[in-house]
């Protein structure tokens, strides 16, 4: 999968562009999910707590996303779902 955008870094090259990466890269916040992915690959890299590592960049992106719904709202949409749909196996596990 060659799309000519392979300077990022030699790790992704194993992978390519995910099509995730491609669509968040394709929206408003492109610099600011560029820099959640490289918080998450160095914390990845360094066995670091990626959760606590990157709160800042998450919350970013969030933000970002939530700013530029018109293009992120799908996603935005079933990542809510998803949270529902976890909270509810959790109330039927009790």
């Amino acid at each position: 999968d060659s799309t000519g955008e392979g300077d990022a870094g030699e790790e992704e090259e194993e992978e390519g562009e995910c099509g995730f990466c491609l669509f968040m890269k394709g929206g408003g916040c492109r610099e600011t999910f560029i820099e959640w992915e490289k918080c998450v690959e160095e914390g990845e890299k360094n066995k670091e707590d990626i959760v606590e590592k990157c709160f800042g960049a998450t919350d970013a992106l969030k933000k970002c996303m939530e700013a530029h719904s018109d293009y992120y709202g799908p996603l935005l949409q079933a990542e809510k779902d998803a949270e529902a749909e976890v909270a509810k196996q959790m109330e039927e596990a009790k």
